[in-house]
């Protein structure tokens, strides 16, 4: 029986910040992965026959596997870490080798040593780099058990570290030509043109802008003395003069003419006019730089030339840029000792301040003396503490223009501090005469809108886009007891005290008139009451959002009229009427009974001459009567006191008692009523208040309505709510009436022989009525068409059966 087979031994523990630390160093000569080199097959052939053995491997381990960057005898390229003899080489600095795996406990359940490739001998000594980190192994395997002689050893660590100097060698080189890279990849995108000399100016380098401006290739430049190739013979001369007298040496006119200041140890920029292989001239300003090793030994020169004809070509177009600019675009320098001039002025100068660009050339002083007298020191204050703060300069200030006047001018200017200690600026100036006399006369308007909104008896306020409140004039601040505070929309009805108009349940947010504003909605007469002060004010709010001239949103403004007495003298004129109506009703009650039995003759005969009388009597006892209860209903309804009994019923029957109950009354009129369509539908409402509501306006239609006519009572259902409606065939509504129709006391016609009679408070109880059982009323009519009055109320979402309607 075969014992089991033991796993293969845990390859060794190693310290994580060590191990770290070489896999970094590994990774940074960036070999991994890499093709094939054959320098380094070249080391592995000769490990494998100085050693004598089939197999010989570099192998680089890094966190999960050994990768071979050369191999001889073996297919694969890589294998996992855990199963490898390079991690066991790794952890020390001496070859480590293993004469017989299969004898060796920790190898020999090895799957490469029980498989593929079959080790049973391996010898790896470690590749250590500079900095002591050992990145693999270069390591000799055969498939028979053996020893390295000391010399085989000797000459494998021999081998090992040429291979470390191949790294380093592979990664210079990679270095270098990364450099080398990026020095081209500067010369050929540089603005400039660039040209590479021998020590002796014969060229060896052009960059392309330098073919571009010269219109030379580089073959036709390379080999060439530059001097000779590109420069005028008797340009060479004057300058080699100057040179000659200038450092007390002879300079040849040849390429000594552009190196001999460098040997003076002065860096300097000079103007020359190369020659363009089309015989043209290239203005240019060129500047040479010694080009020197690291043993600062002299390898050549760097020409840089700057093209000064795409300068010129810049001065040309700014010149015509500025022409087009409204004022002066200046570059100003000022120097230390306080000394300034103006190295660039367009021409705009003269519109400005009356000068010539050529009058600024090396002085501020004609400038300073156009400058009103009473801002001369405020302007030299501020650029002096911009020129201390190197901050950007703003100046408004007047000039004396000997053809204009006095003008208001506006300067702007950025100070860039210069190596010398001097300061540029770079600004333009603007003529603002004309913005000034608009700011003038906006002052003026402003001033005369604050003094009017201050005038107001009404209270203003106004907020941004943002609800932030811009504006509370003197009655605002008055009425709320506070200013404008910079708090959020939501905090309004909270800070300033705002109620609706029973002055004791708060206002919500939503419901502020500015807020309705500022979501875009035109609010007219909300009521509502401020409590800012110690007794409540009543006030009546319009607001109206506020747009841009483009329509964008940029606030909304609220003004609220003070309506406080108005609500004083309708509490008192209710108080009024309702304690002279209980005071009436009792005595009229009697008088009313009293003529009604005597017009009946319950008493006896009543006299004819007083039989007349009598009844005229009655029916305007009758008729105060009517006005009393009216005045009472209304008196209940202001004050919250009229109980209303909702109870779920068939809709119907009510239309049917309110036409029985008026029938007497329009047979008076000649007048016939009819009940038209109405849904099988349930209503949510007090039947005597309905009775009430009908009541009114099947009286009301029965007394417009001509004699013989009909006045027709129908409802239809829709969108979970009924309509009833009360048509007549009467004169109509006049045009102006129709606003007034339901206020109090309201009559078309309100002299004193009007044909038909009434209160003028029936409409105006039924709208109360209505509203109170959740639903709304209105009409519809046309002069001469006769009118209809309607009223809707909510109601089941689907009409009911007829069975579901009986009892």
């Amino acid at each position: 029986m075969e014992s089991p087979q033991a796993s293969p031994a845990s390859p060794p523990a190693t310290s994580q910040p060590r191990e770290l630390s070489r896999l970094a160093a590994l990774l940074r000569y960036e070999i991994l992965d890499t093709p094939e080199e054959a320098d380094f097959d070249d080391f592995t052939e000769l490990a494998a026959r100085l050693c004598g053995t089939p197999i010989a491997l570099i192998s680089l381990v890094d966190e999960r596997r050994q990768w071979f960057k050369s191999r001889v005898g073996l297919e694969v390229s890589e294998t996992p870490r855990e199963i490898s003899f390079c991690t066991h080489t790794i952890l020390g600095q001496e070859i480590f080798e293993v004469a017989d795996a299969r004898q060796d406990p920790r190898f020999r359940q090895n799957p490469l040593v029980t498989g593929d490739p079959h080790i049973r001998f391996y010898a790896g000594t470690p590749l250590t780099s500079p900095d002591g980190h050992n990145l693999g192994t270069l390591c000799v395997i055969d498939r028979q058990p053996r020893q390295l002689t000391a010399e085989q050893r000797d000459t494998l660590e021999r081998l090992a570290r040429q291979v470390i100097r191949l790294f380093e060698q592979r990664l210079l080189a990679r270095r270098h030509a990364e450099q080398a890279a990026l020095q081209q990849a500067i010369l050929d995108s540089a603005s400039s043109a660039v040209l590479v000399t021998r020590p002796d100016g014969i060229v060896s380098s052009v960059n392309p802008t330098a073919e571009r401006l010269l219109g030379y290739s580089e073959q036709a430049l390379l080999g060439h003395p530059l001097t000779s190739a590109l420069f005028q013979p008797q340009a060479l001369q004057r300058r080699a003069a100057i040179l000659s007298s200038e450092l007390g040496v002879p300079v040849e006119a040849d390429f000594a003419v552009l190196i001999a200041p460098l040997h003076q140890g002065r860096r300097e920029m000079s103007e020359w006019r190369l020659r363009h292989h089309n015989g043209s001239e290239v203005p240019v300003l060129l500047g040479v730089t010694a080009i020197r090793d690291e043993q600062e030994r002299l390898r050549g020169y760097l020409v840089n030339a700057y093209d000064l004809a795409y300068q010129e070509q810049l001065q040309l177009r700014l010149q015509q840029i500025a022409a087009q600019v409204p004022g002066m675009l200046f570059q100003f320098h000022w120097r230390p000792d306080g000394a300034g001039g103006f190295p660039y002025v367009s021409e705009g100068i003269e519109q400005t301040y009356g000068l010539s660009p050529a009058q600024l050339a090396s002085s501020f002083a004609p400038i300073y003396a156009r400058v009103h007298t009473t801002d001369r020191a405020q302007l030299l204050a501020g650029i002096r503490q911009a020129a201390n703060s190197l901050t950007p300069w703003h100046s408004e200030h007047r000039v004396e223009h000997p053809r204009k006047g006095l003008i208001w001018v506006e300067a702007h200017a950025k100070p860039l501090r210069q190596p010398d200690g001097s300061i540029l600026w770079h600004g333009f100036v603007t003529d603002i005469t004309a913005r000034k006399a608009e700011q003038l006369e906006l002052d003026k308007q402003q001033e005369m809108n604050r003094r009017l909104l201050e005038a107001l008896s009404e209270a203003v306020i106004a907020c941004d886009a943002d609800g932030c409140l811009t504006l509370f004039n003197d009655r605002a601040k008055q009425w709320h007891g506070a200013d404008a505070a910079p708090i959020s929309p939501a905090d309004w009805a909270r800070h300033y005290r705002l109620y609706q108009p029973d002055g004791v349940t708060p206002l919500q947010a939503e419901q502020i008139p500015l807020m309705r504003a500022l979501h875009g909605e035109h609010v007219s007469d909300h009521e509502m009451v401020l409590l800012g002060q110690d007794a409540p004010r009543y006030v009546l709010t319009n607001a109206d959002p506020l747009y841009t001239s483009d329509g964008q949103p940029m606030g909304a403004v609220a003004v609220m009229h003070d309506i406080t007495e108005r609500k004083r003298i309708e509490r008192l004129q209710r108080e009024f009427i309702s304690t002279v109506s209980h005071e009436l009703r009792t005595p009229l009650t009697s008088i009313t009974g009293a003529l009604t039995l005597i017009c009946s003759e319950v008493m006896g005969e009543v006299p004819t001459q007083l039989r007349e009388l009598l009844e005229i009597a009655r029916q305007n006892s009758q008729r105060l009567s009517a006005l009393i209860d009216d005045l009472l209903d209304m008196d209940k309804l202001h004050a919250g006191q009229m109980r209303f009994d909702l109870i779920r019923q068939p809709l119907r029957p009510l239309l049917e008692q309110a036409l029985h109950s008026n029938q007497s009354y329009a047979e008076q009129h000649g007048v016939r009523l009819h009940v038209g369509e109405c849904p099988p539908v349930q209503v949510d409402v007090d039947a005597m208040r309905l009775h009430q509501v009908l009541s009114n306006l099947l009286s009301n239609a029965a007394k417009f309505s001509p004699p013989g006519e009909r006045v027709d009572l129908s409802a239809e259902f829709g969108d979970a709510r009924v309509r009833v409606s009360v048509r007549d065939q009467g004169p109509g509504i006049a045009a102006e009436f129709h606003e007034r129709v339901f206020q109090k006391f309201a009559q078309a016609d309100s002299s004193d022989s009007r044909p038909q009679g009434g209160t003028g408070l029936g409409l105006a109880i039924s709208k109360e009525l209505v509203e109170r059982m959740g639903g709304r009323i209105g009409f519809d009519s046309e002069p001469g068409q006769g009118a209809c009055f309607w009223f809707e109320l909510p109601c089941s979402e689907r009409p009911v059966a007829a069975s579901e309607s009986q009892p």
